[in-house]
């Protein structure tokens, strides 16, 4: 690649511009027409780029899939902990704001909700595996939020690992069930119900033997 400067431009910055204009014609067609019928093509149409520039920065248009999903997943996670706060806080007032700050995320923009949930689902192994490692990370962040406070079992690494699937099942499926009923009911009644459930849920890392 040239390494000249056009127009103020130079050619890390050209690349990075290519890249994000990708990324967003990713979220814009993954996010509404899907992934199965969004080719290279039109990809580059609606980024503005040619073929070769896609191949200069992806493989297929299923790196490029793994790329937007990445992108939405940490914007997701930026607004949850980003919320918190004060991690001192009682332990629903916590899971309530990093949850509707997650789900305010998630109601301004369909598209985002499209990929996260639907469209990784079913392109192949290598997809699936990434989306079931994101999905386990956000369960274990959840958790985070009571790690270390005074009582919190020492739990084996599989007890955690099943008790983050549960909490961030529990999540997805509401999200999922949320966004098919066009975002009803009220998101902050949501978020409420699912802190309640975290907050609950909670005491399962609690050594019984210990106060909380």
């Amino acid at each position: 690649m040239s390494g000249r400067t056009y127009a103020g431009e130079s050619a890390p910055d050209r690349l990075a511009r290519r890249r994000r204009q990708l990324l967003e014609a990713g979220l814009e067609l993954f996010g509404t027409a899907g992934y199965r019928a969004t080719t290279v093509r039109l990809l580059c149409r609606a980024a503005k780029v040619s073929d070769r520039y896609f191949y200069e920065q992806f493989d297929s248009t299923e790196d490029l899939l793994l790329a937007v999903y990445d992108a939405c997943t940490a914007r997701l996670e930026r607004a949850a902990v980003d919320a918190l706060g004060d991690r001192t806080d009682d332990v629903a007032d916590l899971a309530r704001r990093g949850l509707a700050a997650f789900l305010e995320v998630v109601e301004s923009d369909p598209r985002l909700t499209r990929v996260v949930w639907f469209e990784v689902l079913g392109v192949s192994p290598r997809v699936e595996a990434a989306y079931l490692a994101r999905m386990q990370a956000f369960g274990h962040l959840m958790l985070g939020v009571v790690a270390g406070r005074d009582g919190v079992a020492d739990l084996p690494d599989l007890t955690r690992d099943l008790l983050a699937s549960t909490a961030v099942g529990a999540v997805s499926h509401t999200v999922v069930t949320w966004t098919s009923a066009g975002f009803s009911p009220d998101r902050d009644l949501v978020a409420d119900a699912l802190a309640r459930f975290l907050a609950g849920a909670s005491t399962a890392l609690v050594d019984p033997v210990r106060p909380a």
